[in-house]
């Protein structure tokens, strides 16, 4: 059949529509340059309620101004890629993004603008649950520094210890780091569990940090757990002493770089080099300290004066570090601990409904990918240690371990050494600190055979944990005091009891 003239336009238009439309259709599916997993992402996106707001190929850090963003800036010579920038040297275009607020950092990360965040882990644990009941999996791939004094807790002179705080009003900000390291000291100490929950009825929350410091500068409280430049400022004009800090209890609060898991698994490559150019910034960092401060307090519109301090009071991590902390090499890993007692802390407190596994949150290919390059490299730390504590330095605070010995006997049994290697986490927690052994017996048998026994007992737990946990030496002091320091009625067989035991005191390696 032979068409006519009109009849081979209409056709050629029918034609050319269903050509143009199928286009139309694929470029909508298919943006140019876009790639499965980018494709993929926007699903996910969709699907957990947040958009992106940036470049699909730029990666953007989230972080506070704490310090531990620091070798990210360095590494990228700016908030934004520099001319020396390591990551864009490795094909990545990454910007570090200062959003102070916590709130708002994540009102970002929510939104799509900011694809990677910067918390401490004790947050990252309150956060778990909650993505979860969105269908979205944190995960946790580079530790960016440990906190080594930008942390701690004020009180009042008369308050020497932790278990002074048994009587004490204490301002902090609720579900905070500080918050965090108010609640672990309380535990770890010789608190009775009524005199914790009596503590924690005195805590006044503050909606701000400054106004937690304010509380305590008037006078409302007796101590007052707060980060700096605040915890500073709470100790001017004598008013309040530091009672502890994170120059103490160094290895407790840690910051972590985190992300989606579906953003971290399609971009593992990515993530690979984006971790190796971080750990060149750490090098460089440590290298030249005074240039880093140049392009750090430049990059986040701050003094040299203050970037110089943050920096002093922070340890960014290397890669031996992290393969410490996430457990590459061993079974229970700081990461694990730390993670699912800050978990445990936050569902007691009713932050959240259920305790998350640490295990289920770390995301350790990039630091697998690198383990290689980086087979000889040590942790290192600048603690020393000289002749022992100072006689007038008191313990920050003691806890009390029944360690029990077969009569007579000075030698570690199986059960002992399970005990000593459970505490041995609590002592890892405090690297710069002294830890004084002290052992303890009832008042049966002679006294002063029972001060040497007590005495032998006390140089074995501190040989078992140098040998077995690596401890320095120098940071432990065995004491025998026999009979001499009851807790319990010799009397009964229950005080007797009591009174057979171990206290380790931990003091400020001043």
């Amino acid at each position: 059949m032979k068409l006519t003239p009109l009849a081979k336009a209409f056709v050629a238009a029918v034609i050319l529509a269903v050509v143009g439309y199928s286009g139309w259709h694929y470029y909508q599916g298919h943006k140019p340059g876009e790639t499965g997993a980018e494709k993929a992402q926007e699903k996910s996106a969709a699907a957990t309620g947040t958009k992106s707001k940036h470049d699909a190929k730029k990666i953007v850090v989230g972080v506070n101004d704490f310090g531990g963003a620091y070798p990210g800036v360095v590494a990228n010579d700016g908030a934004i890629a520099g001319a020396k920038s390591r990551f864009a040297a490795a094909g990545l275009d990454v910007e570090i993004k200062l959003i102070r607020g916590s709130k708002e950092r994540l009102a970002a990360f929510d939104s799509g603008e900011v694809d990677i965040m910067l918390l401490t882990l004790d947050y990252l644990a309150n956060l778990v649950p909650v993505y979860r009941e969105k269908n979205v999996e944190l995960k946790s791939f580079l530790m960016a520094d440990w906190s080594r004094g930008n942390l701690g807790i004020v009180a009042t002179p008369k308050i020497k210890s932790i278990e002074g705080l048994k009587d004490a009003k204490v301002a902090t900000t609720r579900n905070t780091p500080t918050h965090y390291l108010l609640l672990t000291l309380l535990k770890k100490s010789n608190l009775k569990p009524d005199q914790i929950e009596k503590v924690k009825s005195n805590i006044v929350y503050a909606t701000k940090t400054p106004l937690a410091g304010d509380m305590f500068k008037r006078g409302e409280v007796d101590a007052v757990a707060i980060w700096e430049p605040h915890l500073s400022q709470a100790m001017a004009g004598g008013k309040g002493r530091l009672l502890v800090s994170t120059a103490t209890a160094t290895n407790l609060v840690a910051d972590v770089l985190f992300a989606r898991e579906s953003f971290l698994k399609d971009h593992e490559q990515q993530m690979i080099a984006f971790s190796r150019a971080w750990f060149e910034g750490v090098a460089l960092t440590e290298k030249d300290p005074e240039a880093a401060v140049q392009v750090i307090a430049k990059a986040f519109q701050q003094s040299l004066d203050e970037t110089r301090d943050v920096l002093k009071k922070i340890k960014p991590t290397t890669f031996a570090d992290n393969r410490e902390f996430f457990g590459l090499e061993r079974e229970r890993a700081p990461y694990l601990a730390l993670f699912e007692d800050a978990s445990r802390f936050w569902q007691k407190e009713g932050v959240i409904k259920q305790a998350a596994d640490g295990a289920a949150t770390r995301w350790l290919k990039p630091l697998e990918a690198l383990s290689k390059e980086h087979a000889d490299e040590k942790v290192k730390e600048d603690f020393k240690f000289g002749k022992g504590p100072r006689a007038s330095t008191p313990p920050l605070l003691t806890k009390s371990v029944s360690i029990y010995f077969a009569s007579g006997v000075d030698r570690l049994d199986p059960n002992a050494k399970k005990l000593i290697d459970e505490f041995a986490d609590t002592l890892a927690e405090f690297g710069n600190a002294y830890v004084r052994v002290e052992g303890n017996t009832d008042n049966v048998g002679a006294a002063k055979s029972n001060v040497a026994l007590s005495k032998r007992r006390a140089v074995a737990l501190v040989d078992y944990l140098t040998a077995q946990h690596g401890f320095d030496r120098t940071r432990f002091v065995a004491v025998g005091n026999g009979p001499d320091k009851p807790v319990g009625d010799n009397a009964t067989e229950e005080g007797r009891d009591m009174n057979r035991r171990t206290d380790f005191e931990i003091i400020p390696n001043e």
